[in-house]
């Protein structure tokens, strides 16, 4: 009985017998025209190219070539940026609201309530505005607020007095 499988002489990977290329290695076992009965002609496909040098094989190695060639290295700089702030423009932000919260109360409400619009509104003339900004309406809605507070207990001030 005939053995159906035989190993690459080159790799050593198990293949078929009648094998003429392994198809692991890719290695011509046997010259292809010798494996062909004679009288019968195919068309012979040709040879697989070369292996292709990688791109670093390719160009030329100059510290081999001049002895004081040295490689260039590369350095990467991290500049750490400033962080930019806007303290009056967050001091605006946190009074106003504090201001929307104790409007109410006569003087002082009305006092941080103005501190807080000034400090937003200079806040907005300078980076970064986003804080400056919110301070600016959160100021104005509070005024809204305090204005309808004030209009309010007035009406009722007047009325207890009226009722007397």
């Amino acid at each position: 009985m005939e053995e159906l499988t035989k190993q690459c002489p080159f790799c050593g990977q198990t293949i078929n017998a009648a094998a003429i290329k392994c198809k692991y290695c890719g290695k011509w076992l046997e010259n292809p025209q010798e494996a062909q009965p004679e009288g019968h002609t195919q068309q012979q496909t040709p040879p697989p190219p070369p292996p292709q040098q990688n791109w670093q094989q390719q160009q030329p190695n100059y510290a081999q070539q001049q002895p004081n060639y040295q490689q260039p290295t590369q350095q990467t700089y991290y500049v750490e940026q400033p962080r930019k702030s806007n303290g009056l423009g967050v001091a605006g932000f946190i009074l106003a609201i504090i201001a929307l919260f104790l409007g109410w109360i006569p003087i002082v409400g009305w006092v941080i309530w103005f501190l807080g619009l000034l400090f937003s509104f200079i806040g907005v003339f300078k980076a970064p505005r986003g804080l400056a900004i919110a301070g600016l309406i959160i100021s104005l809605l509070a005024l809204l607020v305090i204005v309808g507070l004030t209009g309010w207990l007035t009406a009722a001030f007047k009325e207890g007095l009226a009722g007397l």
